[in-house]
């Protein structure tokens, strides 16, 4: 099943998503959406937990502030309307197994 943004179910995925791994295992996929009036930043955590992930947008000079989930939330989301107009990634960081690890999707104008 393809994740979609809360409260938005007209959103769609924009730019290339993203694989954040540790050696050869997968422990998320970041993704960005566009719609409803703005654009959405979302990270799946598949790591075994425990775990905790956090979302933001950015583009060249600016970035949201992180939406930091609960701990062990697999699904985290982002959203904001001033950003429509830039060429944004999501970025995600997710503290696992006593790291934290950075990835991003892929960018979109």
């Amino acid at each position: 099943m393809v994740p979609k943004p809360p409260n938005c179910s007209s959103a769609v995925k924009i730019g290339s998503a993203g694989v954040l791994k540790r050696g050869a295992t997968t422990v998320a996929t970041i993704t960005q959406y566009e719609g409803c009036g703005g654009k959405y930043g979302h990270v799946r955590v598949q790591a075994t937990t425990p775990f905790r992930a956090a979302v933001r947008l950015r583009a060249d000079t600016v970035s949201t502030v992180p939406t930091i989930g609960e701990p062990n939330q697999r699904d985290v989301w982002t959203f904001s309307r001033t950003m429509n107009d830039m060429c944004t990634m999501a970025v995600a960081t997710v503290t696992y197994d006593g790291a934290s690890l950075e990835g991003r999707s892929g960018r979109s104008c």
